[in-house]
């Protein structure tokens, strides 16, 4: 399930996850684990870089 206001990059991979309101997924990211927290999040795995 994806939440509202979430932006997610270009060539973003998001395996079978949740991820909660107000994300930002930084391009080629791939997210393996459930995002619960708002914030930008990054890499490869996806790590939160900053809170929102």
């Amino acid at each position: 399930m994806i939440g509202n206001d979430v932006s997610i990059g270009s060539g973003a991979t998001i395996l079978a996850v949740s991820i909660c309101d107000g994300v930002v997924i930084g391009a080629g990211s791939v997210v393996t684990k459930s995002i619960t927290e708002k914030g930008v999040w990054a890499g490869n795995p996806a790590k939160l870089l900053r809170q929102l």
